[in-house]
């Protein structure tokens, strides 16, 4: 049995064939003919996946699917939707959609999104193993430090203060002011004290002026128990913040009374960085799915305008054709290189560049396209620059620079109200930094697109974009210590400003 699905559609006949279709596939099927509906049978059977049309009367789709990850974020929520529905499906992935597919529902495509679902779900389970694996992990070591401290105490010597000096993570004894009485070598030597002489513990990891509200160390004191909590904390002088996993032991006196709190705290920042990838990891699926939809149709409508030509021997049609093709081509091509550059890390490889020289090549990869557009494009290198060398990776940086200026034929080809475009890319130094300026005459953008293109998964191109590019040409931009800025109005054209850091 492959569990419990709801499905949830208005017409009865869909219910009825898309149910035998789940329950051959082994699938135990729970069906609603609207939201409220759907909402209360999820109540009483929390099936972990929900198929629902996304076009349903008085709740559609997508308030269906706010209100049920409301109630249970780890549903897997998969939208029915029409070729004319596919902004609202767009959007649906936006609220954490697993994934969405089109009608007439082939099987292929249902078994895929299903499948992506169980995935999801399987890594989901497999993160709360590891996880309670890792507390019981923290929980072990705790019990053991605890046994070690309070031997210390009754023998009078320090022959365990080389064990507690050499715990993983960070140790930290807290009496009942708040004030560190000891701590490990690892808190010594991140936080940058050697004895911390009475500090609040909340001075010392947190940088506050008072206690938590949220402290496991307080809650140990009052429940007389071991507590736990996640912890944000800046060791390294406030130079980076790590997410700390805290586990409390209480530590009585002689009299049985609780006078001090043990805290031994494990760094979790990567764990939640692998958590967060996962989550971008399911929207980018997604989001690029059906980017590479839209591309391929696009490019089978190139390849019958191909044929069509030759059988007719068109050279019009074949050129039209041709074209389609490249400009497709073209286009899965970026979308690749984007993905592969997200989804690894990558290292610069930063050697001096001419400054003029790399300007002409970057104009370059995007002329021929410039010139099929009827797009004037326009490149300028100040004078003060000619001869000038500049330490950067030029590979990478031009890859940042051309989506740029891709984005900006795509928005003269789309604008129809002006009968010519340009483009200018000019370099010039300003205030110790070499500024690329890169302006179009298409469109512009409305505010709250300006405020969000550099997102991840933001697109303004719905499917014809993935919402990578402009998020990676900001990452490669940062990486070279620069600043990126863009100015653009409705009907007023768009302006980008790369800075890079630059001494003549």
């Amino acid at each position: 049995m492959a569990g419990k699905i709801l499905l949830v559609d208005d017409e009865e006949g869909i219910r009825r064939v898309l149910g035998i279709s789940l329950s051959d596939m082994g699938y135990e099927v729970h069906t609603a003919e609207n939201g409220e509906t759907a909402l209360q049978v999820f109540r009483d059977q929390r099936p972990p996946i929900v198929l629902a049309d996304i076009k349903m009367p008085a709740m559609d789709g997508i308030d269906l699917l706010r209100k049920l990850k409301a109630e249970d974020p780890d549903t897997e929520v998969i939208l029915i939707t029409g070729h004319g529905d596919m902004d609202l499906a767009i959007k649906s992935l936006k609220y954490e959609a697993t994934d969405f597919i089109i009608k007439p529902i082939e099987d292929r495509d249902l078994e895929s999104a299903l499948e992506k679902a169980r995935q999801r779900i399987k890594l989901r389970q497999q993160w709360r193993s590891y996880t309670e694996n890792l507390e019981d992990m923290v929980r072990r070591k705790t019990d053991r430090l605890t046994a070690a401290a309070e031997a210390a105490e009754n023998a009078g010597n320090g022959r365990f203060q080389h064990l507690f000096e050499e715990l993983p993570g960070y140790v930290a004894v807290i009496d009942g002011d708040y004030r560190i009485t000891e701590v490990n070598k690892a808190v010594k030597f991140d936080f940058g004290v050697d004895d911390p002489g009475g500090t609040h513990c909340y001075e010392l990891f947190r940088g506050l002026d008072e206690p938590c509200l949220s402290c496991p160390v307080a809650r140990s004191f009052a429940e007389e128990s071991p507590c736990q909590e996640e912890l944000k904390f800046t060791p390294d002088g406030g130079a980076r913040t790590c997410h700390m996993f805290a586990w409390t032991t209480p530590l009585q006196d002689e009299a049985g009374d609780v006078s001090r709190v043990m805290i031994m705290m494990t760094d979790i920042s990567h764990l939640l960085d692998l958590k967060d990838h996962l989550a971008s990891l399911g929207l980018m699926v997604g989001s690029v799915s059906h980017g590479i939809k839209g591309l391929l149709t696009g490019l089978d409508g190139g390849v019958y305008m191909l044929n069509s030509g030759f059988s007719h021997n068109d050279p019009e049609e074949i050129s039209e054709g041709l074209k389609t093709v490249k400009t497709m081509s073209s286009r899965i091509k970026r979308m690749v290189l984007d993905i592969l550059y997200y989804a690894r890390e990558m290292k610069l490889d930063k050697q001096p560049a001419d400054i003029a020289e790399f300007v002409r090549e970057t104009a370059e990869v995007v002329a021929a396209r410039a010139r099929e557009s009827a797009v004037e494009l326009v490149r300028d290198v100040d004078a003060s620059l000619e001869n000038s060398r500049i330490t950067i990776d030029a590979e990478q940086l031009r890859a940042a620079i051309v989506n740029i200026l891709e984005n900006a034929l795509d928005a003269c080809a789309e604008d129809r109200e002006k009968d010519w475009h340009r483009i200018g890319f000019r370099a010039f130094a300003e205030n110790g930094t070499l500024c690329f300026d890169i302006s179009d005459t298409g469109p512009g953008m409305e505010a709250e697109i300006k405020e969000n293109i550099f997102k991840l998964f933001y697109s303004s191109k719905r499917s014809q974009g993935t919402g990578i590019g402009l998020f990676i040409t900001r990452k490669i931009v940062s990486q070279h210590n620069g600043t990126i800025e863009v100015e653009s109005a409705p009907g007023r054209g768009t302006r980008f400003r790369i800075r890079i850091p630059y001494r003549q």
